[in-house]
């Protein structure tokens, strides 16, 4: 008969323990109904902080799991005895090697592990600097290690996040309630950090590597880097020089003094280890030992992580620190030892099969190992390891169709801070699946298709106050301005993100200007002659794949413009490229901008789905008509919240050069295609090209406003291309490049900023010679190759712009889809 699990809530004579009883009482008066939906506010608000990252945790179940005082500082105590052995033990393997001299340990345990390095020399500093550790309670009521985390350790980002959430979404559950805070642990790892490259000179420079935005771990990277002052940098971003290490930055190099390593030690140095995917910084171990830089954790430590370890800890505590270990780990043979028989006597149901050297290869249940495994357990037994499948506690999960009872993993976490180890008084619970898995498997593994966590409270019980840490005398910090440690890469990503924002934009204009025609044609050759004209601009934009809809009826045109809302369409796809870049740059947006964006990407897609499926012209046309009034407000939203919420500098200096030069060459290319059309010289024609040129510049008003009803080309160039007060012509945009480049090159009139200037001089002289020309509509006709001469001139500036100050990507930046030879667009621009 299987042992039944125990409930967290009950104690052993059925009653409700009593720490729990108050908890109880709140969730019984919120309601089952009440505490779903803030159950679903709070996987909106995890959203909104983070994004649409996969991998990202679903949502905070809004029932904690509550632990008293004395049951945390057992664990605690437990938990740091563990840390303590651990770290002896990669002293020792990485070392003298005793325990495997001495017979403690087996080397094919050790030397088969894919943590364990062969590096070039010895460890300087510790090992461990953060730990963290899965824990089960089985049904004797005592809680077990399932699982060391040393590698990566991910989840305690996610537990900051649920208290936060939990704390504004269920006030309730807090009421007349102490809850040991988690914000201490984190401000004394932040000092930890400060305190590790023992810097008397300058600040030290954090960071915290990450594979990225494509990282289901992105998220947790995010609030990291947030909370502990760390730059979030890829490896591209970092390079070992003169040993040590260096993030790139658009100033330069700047020093890393302490690396926070989230992705697998074997990844991290291509040049002495495996390398792989994520890619790795050549060098680094190097400037490692050479005490340049401090790796937290070392990669090494990554060996702990071995299952089959499991069955040696009893003797590594005894022969390491003379102690019996306090928090036992799941029951576990290491049949080379026990017995591939007498381990296959005992009831297989209860028993996984591992691998003993690595967490990640595949696991089975005993009773289900297919003849080939039991054939290679009864030839290697030492490659395998045996665990037994405790039945894990349980405690209340709100589920659509009401309270559930589900079964939980523990994890809490640790650092070292140079004297000593300290738990953070919380944790983060996950609720398992249904199915089957081994202990100390991933806890990343869904129930029910969402990963769901939990908040985990440790109770006050006392009444002595929390003494904060005092903080670490620091070296006075320089006065700094610009760009500070802005990487290349964050620049890069800035700078695509006005292009990309820019580019939407000018869809939404283009749209908006073929659906107030589609339909409304009466018929005579100029209105055809426009309708012709926006249907290329759209297709030489990427909007629209075919111009041939001119002389279609309407229900047809219609049709034909509704592609635009497809999952495939030029919208759609900017929208993913934004919501896309927009994630790899959450740690330097404002939350307002950064919601702002998350929300706005959402809503447009949405409408862009819905506008498709009206069933009927008319309305599909009003559709897409709100559609483009709500991409033109979302650029406008975006361009508010970006002047009023980022300091003129840093990020917002290259989201304002993408925007900028993406704005001043759209309006080049698109009065370049409306003057060539066929017969723009005639008077009936140039007027209509005019007027055309202003709607899509929006500037239609101040024309009439200067000049009343009369067209005429040199007006109206000179308000599209020379006038500095219009925030919808070429001069604007070109004032705002020079400026934001003569803040980033010297003033020698060497930099970028004069290649802008001698754009200017291009488009005045171009000017003038219309203003000059006895027939201003002859001269105007012959502008387009001018034009086009100059927005490659343009493209140019951002090209060099890229060169100087952007790590060279490994794939090219995606331009909303459309065609290079339209554009004019480099594939290697990025």
């Amino acid at each position: 008969m299987a042992p039944i699990p125990v409930d967290e809530m009950v104690d052993g004579h059925g009653g409700v323990r009593p720490h729990w009883r108050r908890l109880l009482g709140a969730i019984s008066d919120l309601g089952h109904r009440e505490l779903l939906e803030r159950g679903r506010q709070m996987a909106r608000a995890l959203h909104d902080q983070t994004g649409p990252v996969e991998g990202a945790a679903a949502g905070c179940d809004p029932v904690p799991l509550l632990l008293t005082a004395q049951e945390f500082a057992r664990l605690s105590e437990g938990m740091v005895q563990r840390a303590r052995v651990l770290e002896a033990t990669l002293r020792d393997l990485y070392g003298p090697r005793t325990l495997l001299a001495d017979g403690v340990l087996p080397p094919s345990l050790v030397y088969p592990a894919p943590g364990f390095l062969r590096m070039g020399g010895p460890v300087s500093g510790a090992f461990l600097d953060f730990y963290a550790m899965d824990l089960i309670r089985g049904p004797d009521g005592a809680w077990h290690v399932a699982a060391d985390r040393v590698a990566r350790a991910n989840g305690i980002g996610q537990a900051l996040e649920n208290r936060r959430q939990m704390t504004r979404t269920l006030p309730e559950l807090f009421a007349g309630r102490e809850v040991q805070p988690l914000s201490p642990f984190f401000d004394a790892w932040q000092d930890s950090l400060h305190r590790l490259p023992n810097l008397s000179d300058r600040n030290p420079g954090l960071a915290l590597l990450t594979p990225g935005p494509r990282g289901t771990l992105w998220a947790e990277h995010v609030i990291l880097a947030r909370e502990l002052g760390c730059v979030l940098a890829e490896a591209g971003d970092l390079a070992v020089r003169d040993g040590a290490l260096w993030l790139k930055t658009v100033r330069g190099l700047r020093r890393v003094d302490v690396l926070l390593l989230r992705q697998d030690g074997w990844t991290v140095d291509p040049l002495e280890l495996e390398g792989g995917s994520p890619p790795g910084i050549a060098g680094l171990l190097d400037a490692a030992r050479g005490g340049a830089v401090h790796l937290v954790n070392h990669p090494a430590a990554g060996l702990v992580e071995a299952p089959g370890l499991a069955a040696f800890m009893p003797a590594l505590a005894r022969r390491l620190i003379g102690e019996d270990l306090r928090l036992p780990d799941v029951p576990v043979r290491w049949p080379a030892t026990y017995g591939v028989e007498a381990l296959l006597a005992n009831d297989r149901k209860n028993w996984w099969l591992l691998d003993s050297a690595s967490a990640r290869a595949p696991s089975c249940r005993l009773d289900r190992a297919k003849d080939s495994v039991l054939a290679a357990l009864r030839r290697t037994p030492d490659r395998f390891v045996a665990v037994e499948a405790l039945a894990p506690s349980v405690m209340p999960a709100i589920q659509p169709g009401g309270i559930e009872p589900g079964a939980i993993v523990l994890r809490l976490f640790a650092l070292f801070d140079g004297s000593g180890w300290q738990v953070m008084p919380g944790g983060m619970a996950r609720l398992l699946p249904d199915s089957d898995l081994p202990p100390g498997g991933p806890m990343d593994r869904a129930r029910g298709g969402h990963s769901i966590t939990k908040d985990v409270w440790v109770t006050v019980e006392d009444s002595r106050n929390l003494v904060g840490i005092a903080a670490p005398p620091m070296p006075v910090l320089a006065i700094r301005r610009g760009q500070g440690d802005l990487p290349s890469r964050a620049a890069d990503d800035f700078f695509w993100l006005g292009r990309y924002l820019e580019q939407l934009e000018e869809a939404g204009r283009v749209l908006r200007v073929l659906t107030r025609r589609i339909g409304r044609i009466d018929g005579s050759p100029r209105e055809r002659a426009e309708l012709e004209t926006v249907l290329r601009l759209a297709v030489q934009i990427g909007l629209l794949q075919d111009e041939s809809m001119a002389g279609a009826g309407f229900a047809t045109q219609v049709r034909a413009l509704a592609a635009v809302t497809l999952d495939s369409g030029m919208p759609q796809r900017l929208l993913s490229e934004i919501a896309r870049v927009s994630a790899g740059l959450r740690d330097r947006m404002t939350v307002e901008t950064f919601e702002t964006i998350v929300h706005g990407t959402d809503t447009l897609r949405t409408q862009l789905r819905e506008a498709r499926v009206t069933g009927d012209a008319g309305r599909t046309l009003e559709a897409i008509g709100r559609v483009t009034d709500s991409l033109l407000r979302y650029g406008a939203t975006i361009s508010g919240l970006t002047a009023e919420n980022m300091v003129r500098s840093g990020g917002r200096q290259f989201l304002e050069l993408g925007r900028r030069i993406e704005r001043a060459g759209a309006i080049l290319a698109s009065m370049a295609l409306i003057l060539r059309q066929k017969g723009v010289s005639q008077r009936g024609r140039m007027e209509g090209a005019l007027r055309l040129m202003l709607e899509l510049s929006d500037c239609a008003i101040t024309y009439r406003s200067r000049y009343f009803a009369v067209f005429q080309p040199a007006p109206v160039l000179d308000l599209l291309l020379l006038d500095g007060g219009n925030p919808r012509g070429v001069a604007s945009q070109m004032a705002m490049v020079a400026e934001a480049l003569a803040d980033l090159e010297p003033s020698d009139g060497t930099g970028l900023a004069s290649a802008a200037g001698l754009v200017m001089e291009r488009l005045r002289a171009v000017v003038a010679d219309v203003l000059s020309a006895p027939q201003q509509d002859v001269a105007a006709a012959a502008l387009p190759d001018r034009l086009r001469d100059i927005h490659a001139a343009l493209r140019d500036v951002g090209k060099q712009i890229a060169r100087r100050y952007f790590v060279v990507l490994t794939s090219p930046r995606a331009v909303g889809g459309l065609r290079s030879v339209d554009r004019g667009e480099a594939t290697d621009e990025s």
